[in-house]
């Protein structure tokens, strides 16, 4: 009897443990679900899910709000056509560019300078020769490397009464990987040009002018291969071309590290002279005094670096404006970005406050480089006259310009500005013409002296009330002597020089005000009125 209470009791107690389990167990999966659901996760509910929810939820966060350093080779130009390898990285509000770390990868890429392979240097390729292909022609396609060419070097020429011949083959370079050409092969043709005539420097210009694709025609002559394999027996050596690329061992090389700040860099792919094989770049400081031209692969790989500058770019543009609020406060800017002066080809720092349009050539580091502009444009007096493609003159892509007419008292004054991308021109183009009616709305009055009937007065144009034309004495207003509203404006014109005539229709007609000045100031100044009036009808897209 004791055995079976014992029995009883231990299956008691087993219900018990399965009891207690299954309630934390419920208990458990109740608050996971409760938890998943605050959070909010989009995928599947999972455990693992809402366990990463439960204790990462801002790991989450802030790794979606930090992105990974860009980095990659490149190539900058340290003189005219000079280039040296570096190493890139985009990281924060900084682009660096580092010599050292790319000696390795340039080395496995490039040819360099080794010791000596049976009696040839450690960087030239001399593969022995099959006595089946001796003075018989051969087809040879190279496909040119972006670094490197054709990868070989030539000799002979007709003034020195030789073909012209292989001298040189690059290890692990265009001609190298074909693995079908030999030093002592006579180059008879390049994509069809025949060369059994030609001079060394044509051989040589024929060479260079070649496409990514070069067929060559070749015929090796193994009587040649004496002046290749011995040249200090006495006998005499032939003029030997440039090697078709450059090599590392004489390349110039950037000694220090350069970083350029991103804040307001000016980052553009419009090159002069063009860029035909759309692979260049260049990034200039936002003080101009740091800059770098730069070169990819390949066009893609151009790209992709010119857009995540220019997004490092735009995410401090914001600092940007706090800081030239700090320097000036009470100044509202709009938008800042760098264009290009057609026909001086100048970079510009343009600033477009509610006001005014401000030119500098660099960013304002004090509150009187900010308040001395290099120009000031009122935006009450300016007007958007071309947006979109201009004409293209180097067989490229377009140029996206924007044309502003400026009315001053010198007359009218035109500019033409270039931009890199659709964006930037329609963020440009939408900003000032809403920028000429803001400030219309703001300023509402502008008033100058002129003469009517050879009386001296004054001009009033107020968005609200219209012309008014009035005598003053000590500052006050005495006598009105005229008074429209824009809606009786019929026409008006100037000419150019002083004069400014005004039709109202009615028993005045036309009115003819000297403005003892050049007249264009006020002509924008209405016109801009008008503008600003329409829009508030909603006629303007």
């Amino acid at each position: 009897i004791q055995g079976k209470v014992c029995e009883v009791n231990e299956r008691e107690r087993e219900r018990e443990r399965e009891r207690c389990s299954w309630r934390r167990w419920s208990g458990g999966c109740s608050f996971l679900l409760s938890l998943s659901l605050s959070l909010s996760l989009s995928p599947p509910l999972s455990l693992y899910g809402t366990l990463a929810g439960r204790y990462s939820r801002n790991v989450w966060n802030m790794a979606a709000a930090v992105k990974a350093p860009k980095s990659g080779l490149l190539e900058v130009r340290l003189a005219a056509e000079r280039w040296s390898r570096v190493l890139a990285t985009l990281s924060g509000d900084t682009l660096t560019l580092s010599p050292g770390e790319v000696s390795a990868e340039a080395a496995k890429s490039s040819p360099a300078t080794g010791g000596t392979v049976n009696g040839e240097p450690g960087h030239l390729s001399s593969p022995s020769v099959p006595d089946s292909i001796s003075n018989v022609k051969r087809t040879v396609r190279v496909t040119k490397q972006d670094v490197g060419g054709l990868g070989i070097s030539i000799k002979g020429g007709k003034e020195n009464k030789m073909p012209i011949l292989i001298s040189k083959i690059f290890k692990g370079l265009a001609a190298d990987q074909t693995e079908a050409l030999y030093v002592g092969d006579a180059i008879l043709s390049v994509n069809g040009c025949d060369l059994r005539e030609a001079t060394h420097d044509e051989a040589v210009q024929a060479l260079k002018k070649t496409g990514k694709e070069v067929i060559l025609e070749v015929k090796y002559i193994k009587e040649m291969s004496a002046f290749f394999k011995n040249t200090s027996s006495g006998t005499p050596a032939l003029l030997d071309s440039p090697p078709s690329t450059p090599q590392k061992q004489v390349e110039p090389v950037m000694k220090e590290a350069r970083s350029i700040p991103l804040k307001m860099c000016h980052v553009t792919r419009k090159q002069c002279p063009p860029d035909t094989e759309d692979r260049y770049f260049e990034v200039v400081s936002a003080d101009r005094k740091q800059s770098a031209f730069l070169r990819a692969k390949d066009p893609a790989m151009a790209q992709s670096w010119y857009n995540a500058i220019q997004a490092g770019c735009a995410a401090l543009l914001s600092t940007v404006k706090d800081s030239l609020r700090a320097l000036q406060p009470g100044m509202d800017i709009t938008h800042i970005g760098w264009i290009i002066e057609q026909g001086s080809e100048r970079p510009i720092l343009a600033v477009l406050t509610d006001r005014d349009l401000l030119l500098y050539s660099s960013l304002p580091e004090s509150r009187e480089s900010l308040n001395s502009p290099d120009k000031s444009h009122p935006l009450i007096t300016t007007r958007l006259v071309h947006s979109g493609p201009g004409k293209s003159t180097s067989g490229q892509d377009c140029d996206l310009t924007f044309g502003l007419r400026l009315g001053t008292k010198h007359g009218v004054e035109t500019h033409l500005f270039r931009v890199d991308t659709a964006k930037e021109l329609s963020t440009w183009s939408h900003l000032l013409v809403e920028g000429c009616h803001s400030a219309a709305e703001l300023i509402q009055e502008v008033t100058t002296a002129c003469s009517w009937n050879g009386q001296s007065c004054m001009l009033s144009v107020h968005i609200e009330n219209g012309f008014t034309l009035f005598t003053e004495e000590a500052g006050v207003r005495r006598h009105i002597l005229l008074q429209q509203p824009f809606e009786r404006l019929r026409m008006s014109s100037d000419d150019g020089v002083r004069m400014i005539f005004l039709d109202f229709g009615g028993p005045e007609a036309e009115i003819q005000l000297d403005l003892h000045a050049c007249p264009k100031t006020i002509v924008f100044i209405i016109h801009s009125f008008l503008s600003a009036k329409v829009k508030r009808l909603g006629l303007l897209a």
